[in-house]
């Protein structure tokens, strides 16, 4: 039952991750005076100019991921293993995040579908972790090598 648990909770992280990021980064984001705008205008254009390289740790994960997680830690008292998958969910994707614009071709090679998102079509591909929501949802942008 813990397995369950955990990978429901690796799935609700996955489908989290896919909404904040289409919806408030993407599309709230597009909007000039939006908290999201960021996203756009600094990550996504550092990364297409620069081969997807972006050294920038976003202060909005560092600070967001923690306040998502401390908000949701209701969660642990009923379901520690649902909670711990979306700790290690939060964790991963500071790391990963962060790990793969700063190294570009791992990112093409190993996590092709963030790279996709950046250098091919920026409106498919919206996991960064884990491709999830956009193989269920169909917005997962094909494998270019």
């Amino acid at each position: 039952m813990e397995i369950v648990l955990f990978a429901l909770g690796i799935l609700y992280a996955n489908t989290f991750e896919y909404a904040v990021h289409r919806y408030l980064f993407h599309e709230f984001g597009k909007k000039k005076d939006s908290l999201f705008s960021f996203h756009l205008r600094e990550h996504h254009l550092t990364a297409r100019h620069n081969d997807f390289f972006d050294s920038k740790i976003s202060k909005v994960e560092m600070i967001g991921i923690p306040f998502i997680l401390l908000a949701h830690l209701p969660i642990a008292f009923f379901s520690p293993f649902f909670y711990s998958a979306l700790v290690t969910y939060g964790v991963l994707f500071i790391l990963i995040h962060n790990f793969v614009h700063r190294y570009p071709a791992v990112a093409k090679k190993v996590f092709w579908w963030h790279w996709n998102h950046h250098m091919r079509n920026q409106n498919k591909s919206w996991g960064v972790v884990l491709p999830i929501m956009d193989l269920l949802s169909g917005t997962l942008q094909k494998r270019v090598d």
